[in-house]
């Protein structure tokens, strides 16, 4: 989230005033996944957010990055049927012998088309929330966050650049006693994020990378505030940080790169990371929102194995995630 986003909802006065209606906050959400296990400690309820301040190179989940729904064509399951031509009002979609076309420049996100679709071939990517529409589906496992340790953790996206819902959301959770786990790339306002440090139970942050300028060409911004924030994080309540880090062959891997957060977690006796290695399982989903596949290299065994021993060599463990 960029520094200069306006929180002043967060920070109002939420009472109701005499002849005032206080108004729940609301948010988009893309996908709300059950069961999960690499989010966090035990089972875990993932709720991702919509929206993201970076536009990482390899990122998996692209139709996480815009914060308004969206329209996903995934062309391999279309019969060809026409139904989505017939109701779409924009001209956005269209049908000539059994064949789809669509311009996306038309396109408004309605979702018409996908509510017709029998293959789901179309389908809309977010929709909004209510908070008490989201602790519903999170509460189908609240036995099972006991016994295993688990909770509940917002992800995204990047979950931070909905303030208010995400406030709402925590509060929900910690009024029942829940597990609360914030994902984040720490792209967000440091005042609102000091606030969720003493909220939230568990933080996993991740660094993609020290160098300011690289972070900027593999991410669209520098690293600045990230840094900024973790450091906060870091020397305010270590034990609530995971490091994650997404590790990308040839992009972030090097012994330079690496020895940077070696010496950046040895300021405040962190020696644990999540390793998180890259991979190509999102680029379908480029594909069905129309925008060019990204050239992610996945590691060899043998290239997987020298990364983590530079780990190693630098005094961290790592785990894969």
């Amino acid at each position: 989230m960029p520094a200069s986003v306006r929180l002043s909802t967060f920070f109002a006065d939420r009472s109701v005033r005499s002849g005032e209606v206080a108004m729940a906050p609301r948010g988009t959400l893309y996908n709300i996944q059950r069961m999960s296990v690499h989010d966090g400690p035990g089972l875990r309820t993932t709720v991702f957010f919509k929206g993201c301040p970076l536009r990482c190179l390899w990122c998996s989940n692209p139709e996480s990055q815009a914060p308004a729904p969206q329209l996903m064509f995934f062309s391999d399951l279309c019969s060809g049927c026409g139904r989505c031509s017939q109701v779409c009002r924009y001209g956005a979609v269209t049908e000539k012998d059994q064949v789809i076309g669509r311009d996306l420049s038309r396109c408004t996100g309605c979702g018409q088309c996908a509510a017709q679709c029998p293959t789901s071939a179309s389908s809309l990517s977010g929709r909004e929330y209510e908070v008490e529409e989201v602790m519903r589906v999170v509460r189908k496992d609240a036995s099972f966050f006991g016994n295993s340790g688990g909770g509940v953790t917002f992800s995204g996206g990047e979950c931070t650049m909905q303030p208010d819902f995400l406030m709402a959301l925590v509060d929900a959770c910690q009024d029942e006693a829940l597990h609360v786990c914030i994902d984040t790339c720490g792209q967000t306002d440091p005042v609102f994020f000091q606030a969720l440090l003493r909220k939230a139970d568990l933080f996993l942050f991740d660094i993609k990378q020290m160098d300011s300028e690289a972070h900027k060409r593999l991410t669209g911004v520098g690293n600045g505030l990230i840094l900024r924030n973790l450091r906060t994080a870091l020397a305010a309540c270590p034990e609530k940080i995971r490091i994650r880090i997404p590790l990308m062959p040839g992009l972030n891997d090097g012994e330079e790169n690496i020895a940077a957060v070696a010496a950046l977690l040895g300021e405040y006796g962190v020696r644990h990371v999540d390793v998180l290695p890259c991979h190509s399982f999102g680029s379908g989903k480029y594909r069905a929102l129309s925008r060019p596949v990204p050239d992610v290299r996945e590691f060899s065994p043998a290239g997987l194995h020298v990364a983590l021993e530079r780990f190693a060599a630098q005094g961290l463990e790592t785990e894969i995630v």
